[in-house]
């Protein structure tokens, strides 16, 4: 019984981590094979542009539907119905022309929302005691599955053909099933139903899944989706310029551009892990961490700008920035839900209006580009944007959390 009760939970944490790694691979897979997708198919950038863009305002414009359907069907009957929905669109997405490029686009962009939504819950829900370690491990997850596809989608391509190179990433979402359906099997027979959680992070499912007036109001709400939103725009704005700036005014080829480029996404592991080993081994409170975050973020594009030949410490700072940003602000999301449901709301309010607003990052930055003639001003806007994450980390340190956070919990990770 006691090895039951031991496997069970490292089951769901190997599924979690399956499911994390399909939460954007699809979507840095185009970007190695966009030239070859646009000559095939006759297509111009805008259209191109689609490809990308559709899944992020997905995440923006779909997570209050997403939100609503996890309410109706659950946890694990979501985590399904978005990994068949990535399979088949990571599918369809290469086996046609330009419609069935962009169905298969916003099919994957639809049932990713669902996933971004449900891992909080599963972490919340499964992992309350562990949750440092959890966030960070699956937003770990999630970076090496972009790796993966950047690093891989190319030789393959080369190899096969770039409607191959895509196609072939539904073996992760297929994996990922495998698991779960696993996990599924295994709660039914031990009946397992969050089984160990503090009864405040029990499943307690809303009828009514649209977020009260109330809920809007609540300060720590928009404190959460101020900082996210400035992550994601900062992030979305160096990841689309940073090689063209620092080909064009940097003097760097193109191939050291992309190695840049490269270590820029590589180094967020190091945030991903290294903020909530810091919020376990040092007790530092989550606000704090995000304070810090912000001020990385300040670092790093006024330093790529003014010295770019120090990239690598620049590149360290993205890391820390990056994958320590998504984590501060996750781990947050769950210090302050006082449950599930409250956890879902949270979870898609954030995401929902971040997602949204940060889809225009890189259209802002490349307009400053086009108006000013260089991209001083944007990479200084970027700076100073981040000014506002370390506000929002000082002002919600300042606020009375709802749940006891395991940093202040010495039974926790």
């Amino acid at each position: 019984m006691r090895n039951n009760r031991l496997r069970l939970p490292l089951l769901i944490l190997f599924a979690l981590l399956a499911l994390a790694l399909n939460l954007r691979s699809p979507l840095t897979a185009i970007a190695p094979v966009i030239d070859q997708i646009r000559t095939d198919l006759a297509i111009n950038v805008t259209v191109a542009g689609l490809l990308t863009t559709i899944p992020v305002l997905c995440f923006g414009l779909l997570t209050p539907l997403a939100s609503i359907l996890i309410s109706r069907i659950g946890i694990e009957r979501a985590i399904m119905v978005s990994l068949i929905g990535a399979a088949l669109g990571t599918l369809l997405r290469p086996a046609g022309g330009v419609t069935m490029a962009l169905v298969g686009t916003l099919a994957i962009g639809a049932s990713l929302t669902v996933g971004n939504i449900v891992c909080l819950m599963v972490i919340a829900r499964d992992f309350n005691q562990r949750r440092n370690m959890a966030t960070g491990l699956y937003t770990a997850a999630i970076n090496v599955g972009t790796m993966l596809t950047s690093a891989l989608t190319a030789p393959l391509a080369l190899l096969f053909g770039w409607r191959v190179a895509l196609a072939v990433w539904c073996v992760l979402a297929i994996l990922a099933l495998a698991v779960w359906g696993r996990v599924i099997q295994r709660k039914r027979g031990a009946r397992h139903n969050e089984e160990g959680a503090p009864a405040a992070l029990k499943v307690q499912m809303s009828l009514s899944p649209l977020p009260s007036l109330t809920f809007w109001r609540q300060p720590i709400l928009w404190y959460l989706v101020t900082a996210f939103t400035v992550h994601l725009f900062i992030y979305y704005g160096m990841t689309a310029w940073l090689p063209a700036y620092l080909t064009q005014e940097a003097g760097m080829s193109l191939a050291e551009a992309g190695l840049i480029a490269s270590v820029f996404q590589i180094t967020a592991l190091i945030g991903s892990f290294g903020v909530p080993l810091v919020a376990s081994l040092w007790r530092v409170p989550r606000a704090l961490l995000l304070a810090i975050v912000g001020i990385f973020w300040m670092l790093t594009p006024a330093g790529m700008y003014y010295w770019p030949h120090q990239w690598p410490l620049w590149s360290l700072a993205s890391g820390i920035a990056q994958g320590g940003g998504f984590t501060a602000i996750f781990m947050l999301i769950m210090d302050h839900a006082r449950d599930l449901d409250e956890n879902r709301r949270f979870s898609s309010a954030v995401q929902g209006v971040g997602y949204t607003l940060a889809s225009v990052g890189p259209l802002v930055t490349g307009g400053l580009h086009t108006l000013f003639g260089n991209w001083a001003v944007s990479f200084l806007l970027l700076s100073a944007l981040a000014i506002l994450m370390l506000a929002m980390g000082m002002a919600i340190g300042l606020l009375k959390r709802n749940v006891p956070s395991p940093a202040e919990n010495p039974t926790s990770d």
